[in-house]
């Protein structure tokens, strides 16, 4: 399994209560979820090597919200909530706990958080 496409539903949950659901960051021991937009050059560098990041023990959620009906709803949550204008956004989760977040990182900084 590669990245996780967050759903519509999962997104409506973050619109809605300004946090990630449970049912993401509860889902393994070491979970990160990206907040982005699909035409972002970091973005789709970023996205090559999470493919395998589940290979090293991390479970990758993500979303691309520019292509989404909801996506002004989507960008004013995730700025207000989570203080984060740029993309993409990623919040790092340890057995359900956040640990970092970040904006854009390499692999090595990316899998460094989680340690």
């Amino acid at each position: 399994m590669n990245m996780i496409e967050i759903t519509d539903s999962q997104a409506t949950f973050i619109i809605e209560n300004n946090e990630i659901p449970n049912e993401l960051i509860d889902s393994s021991d070491k979970v990160a979820v990206v907040l982005t937009q699909d035409w972002c050059p970091q973005w789709l560098f970023m996205s090559r090597w999470l493919k395998k990041s589940e290979d090293k023990g991390v479970k990758t959620f993500y979303i691309s919200y520019n292509k989404k009906a909801y996506f002004n709803d989507f960008m004013n949550a995730k700025e207000r909530a989570f203080g984060n204008d740029l993309v993409p956004y990623v919040r790092y989760y340890i057995k359900g706990k956040l640990v970092d977040e970040s904006n854009y990182v390499s692999e090595e900084l990316f899998h460094s958080n989680f340690q």
